[in-house]
């Protein structure tokens, strides 16, 4: 059966048999919210829909911080981060292919996370444009109890958010410490979906806080936001995503205001109106490096659970419309799509079903 590789970064707690690490819990880890586990997974298409990929085989890259004080005569010192950076590079260069970043949502489990992952290499993937894929996983409960998982998924969103800065970091620190003749062509993309873009926010903020406020670099070709579940005003502040541009050439903002998920955070959970519904509140103060993409007409995935949540991996028109942009194509370029001038935005047209 053919495997499909995925990387991941994680700030869950390990859980160990036998002493192997083979799963992540949905806690942050006992040693600290910002300890880091790195490493692949083998994914095999799942038997059932949901997830669509299983997990076939975990591979956890050794850690090994000495204690503060040890004698750096004794210390070994081993970074799980170094061994999968230069795993990716090899990787890289033998397909020629770019490197998609996941934030993955809400009730995501960790297994869920690398079928996810998955699911976006496979799915967003092209002859022209293959990808390697890796997900930052942090610690979203897999469950749905009203009220409860939703706070909680929410705390953990922002406990995380030191990690997810940390990881971004480390793949800088990597990337800066390259000789150029080890260099790759890769260009590097990053997807957040539904809460995964409230804990780029805060990861945003730690990175903006560790830069002490300066321009931060430009480590993304593209940022896709999916179905945000953050407050549609984020790009108007500082404290929210109105620096992100800075991170990417284009900040793509995927919405549809048919997403009966946001509405129900909207609603039920007293926040304001949704990224992922609306769009942007307002357009005047806009960066030109954000573009707008409706997908209302095209959210709905004929399945009850999906909540017409899910269309940025499940649905036709929207995987062509993604495969495009990373192929290169600027945003007028785009088949599929077509300008709405009211609102400052395109919006996909929905094909045949």
């Amino acid at each position: 059966m053919a495997k499909t590789t995925v990387h991941f970064a994680t700030n869950r707690q390990e859980k160990v048999e036998n002493g192997e690490v083979v799963d992540f819990t949905d806690q942050l880890n006992a040693k600290s919210p910002v300890w880091l586990r790195y490493g692949a997974a083998e994914m095999v298409k799942g038997r059932k829909s949901a997830p669509a990929f299983d997990v076939a085989e975990l591979r956890v890259a050794p850690e090994q911080i000495p204690d503060p004080g040890t004698d750096p005569d004794d210390a070994h010192r081993v970074l799980g981060s170094e061994q999968v950076f230069e795993g990716l590079r090899l990787r890289l260069i033998e397909n020629d292919a770019d490197l998609l970043l996941l934030l993955h949502g809400y009730a995501c489990t960790f297994p869920e996370a690398l079928s996810n992952a998955a699911e976006l290499k496979t799915q967003w993937g092209t002859a022209s444009t293959p990808l390697e894929t890796a997900v930052f996983s942090w610690p979203a409960n897999g469950t749905m109890t009203p009220w409860l998982d939703y706070a909680s998924d929410r705390d953990d969103a922002r406990s995380s958010a030191k990690a997810i800065a940390r990881s971004l970091e480390r793949l800088m620190d990597y990337l800066g410490q390259l000789k150029r003749a080890d260099w790759c062509k890769a260009d590097i993309h990053l997807v957040a979906h539904s809460m995964g873009n409230y804990a780029l926010r805060n990861a945003l903020q730690a990175l903006l806080s560790n830069h002490g406020g300066r321009p931060l670099p430009r480590l993304f070709k593209n940022i896709f936001l999916m179905a945000a579940d953050e407050d549609n005003d984020a790009f108007e502040h500082e404290s929210k995503l109105a620096r992100l541009p800075e991170l990417a050439e284009t900040v793509h903002v995927y919405f549809a205001g048919n997403d009966r998920a946001l509405t129900i955070s909207d609603k039920s959970k007293g926040n304001p109106d949704r990224l992922g519904s609306t769009g942007p509140r307002t357009l005047t103060a806009l960066p030109q490096k954000v573009s707008l993409v409706d997908c209302s007409e095209v959210s709905d995935t004929r399945s009850l659970t999906d909540a017409g949540h899910q269309y940025y991996r499940k649905r036709a028109e929207v995987l062509a419309d993604v495969r495009q942009v990373l192929d290169g194509k600027r945003p007028e370029q785009v088949t599929g799509r077509e300008w709405i001038p009211a609102r400052t935005c395109f919006r996909i047209r929905p094909g045949r079903r």
